[in-house]
């Protein structure tokens, strides 16, 4: 295929207009406003349920609805980060062109961290356990089960675990954009260098650390359950939104005439198949978790599933495959697909929509059960909550994340120049060429 061996580097920002500014304001005050009328018009009558286990429900759902949409977007910002450090360290030089985006992403990492310690903690300290059934007074001791990992699910622990893995993520990704925005005033190969050698240490740490997060955050919601494949699983959720927030960005700036001559269809190209493989990898590993259990059908394991698949989650259980993997296997197998940016923006959507509902059914079945006493009839102490919806508390937080991520991301691009113009990798970006 032919291309142009001519290439103008150039100097060029973002500018973050106000009419821009102005839309992410309303999505986060739009979304506020959902949230609160949400919190204040839930008044539950669950069949079966007291007064007292009622009146639980709406700060349940509350604690619920802030942490799955704060995790979901951290772990996309930060699965931003780790993108940039797999690319550096496997010596890519196709994404350079498009590289400030993921950094930019990663600036959210912060935001989302502090958001998701702040529910942890009023969860444990305030209302004594909140969404987290393992840590209601008593219910430790009483669950022989449990028993055995409260040297792990203690609440000092679970808290320092989150702030320094946290930290430490945060950090590397700090570093990364710095190394990188100083290249461009100094050049050279030293701060390409220091970013391999920090790529290297941040992904072994990671890829250890991210387990326990993961355990932590979403499979301790329901602490009797457990499997070897969530740590991967909650990964390929996060990566593929990642994937997919970058290359909708980067239409947005080339729809808008940035990146002229930079950021290519052929970089969009790779992009899609990168979205179209992942789509495809998280599905291998929700059939992997879920054919293990299924063929096991161990009761702590199966527990897992039966709220999911056959009771009031189902939609969201199916829907799930839907969005995260039909649409886009068929839709984006075609080379033009990828190409088309109407198209694009439809897969993209589906496919964030699809994951955020992944994060929603991973998060909240757990998070509005009740926790009350071990019995012989009872031996979980666990009150199953019916589905309570999707609805405005859930759809609110969704707006006020969005709009603080967009926002967040958005200024990171003011920043510095919308590409690294002294990458020694530049010209091999800006020729880059899929060959089909």
């Amino acid at each position: 295929m032919a291309y142009a061996t001519t290439v103008q580097i150039r100097e060029e920002k973002f500018i973050f207009s106000d009419k821009a500014k102005q839309l992410t304001y309303i999505l986060m005050g739009a979304g506020l406003v959902l949230a609160l009328i949400g919190y204040f018009t839930y008044h539950p009558h669950v069949e079966g349920f007291t007064d007292e286990q009622n009146h639980h429900l709406p700060i349940k759902r509350l604690l619920g609805s802030i942490l799955f949409n704060g995790y979901f977007f951290f772990i996309i910002a930060t699965c931003a980060s780790i993108f940039l450090a797999i690319s550096q360290l496997s010596n890519a030089g196709w994404y350079v062109a498009i590289r400030r985006i993921p950094e930019a992403m990663s600036e959210f990492m912060p935001v989302g961290a502090i958001s998701v310690f702040i529910v942890v903690a009023l969860s444990l300290y305030v209302f004594h356990g909140g969404i987290y059934h393992w840590a209601h007074d008593g219910v430790m001791e009483q669950d022989a089960l449990l028993a055995k990992k409260t040297w792990y699910l203690n609440k000092p622990f679970f808290l320092i675990r989150i702030v320094v893995f946290t930290a430490f993520w945060t950090w590397c990704a700090s570093k990364i954009r710095s190394f990188s925005r100083n290249e461009d005033q100094v050049g050279g190969v030293e701060n390409f260098d220091k970013t391999f050698r920090l790529s290297a240490a941040f992904l072994v740490v990671f890829g250890f650390t991210f387990s326990m997060f993961a355990w932590d955050i979403t499979m301790s919601v329901d602490a009797h359950w457990y499997s070897t494949i969530f740590t991967i699983y909650n990964f390929a959720t996060g990566w593929v939104s990642a994937l997919t927030i970058i290359y909708l960005i980067t239409w947005y700036l080339r729809s808008n005439d940035y990146l002229a001559g930079v950021a290519s269809d052929e970089h969009m190209h790779d992009l899609g198949k990168f979205m179209f493989a992942f789509s495809v990898f998280w599905t291998y590993m929700w059939t992997a978790q879920f054919l293990l259990i299924w063929y096991a059908n161990i009761p702590e394991e199966v527990a897992y599933y039966e709220p999911r698949m056959f009771g009031s989650y189902k939609f969201s259980f199916y829907i799930n495959i839907f969005l995260n993997f039909i649409i886009p296997f068929f839709v984006f197998m075609k080379r033009g697909a990828k190409r088309n940016r109407q198209v694009g923006v439809f897969v993209g959507s589906c496919i964030l929509i699809g994951h955020w509902n992944d994060v929603y059914l991973m998060v909240m079945p757990g998070a509005m059960n009740l926790a009350t006493a071990v019995t012989s009839s009872n031996p979980t102490g666990i009150i199953e909550t019916p589905s309570q919806g999707v609805g405005l508390m859930e759809i609110g937080f969704l707006g006020v994340f969005a709009g603080l991520f967009l926002y967040t991301v958005m200024t990171a691009l003011t920043k510095a120049n919308l590409y690294p113009t002294k990458h020694p990798f530049l010209k091999e970006s800006l020729l880059h060429d899929t060959g089909v």
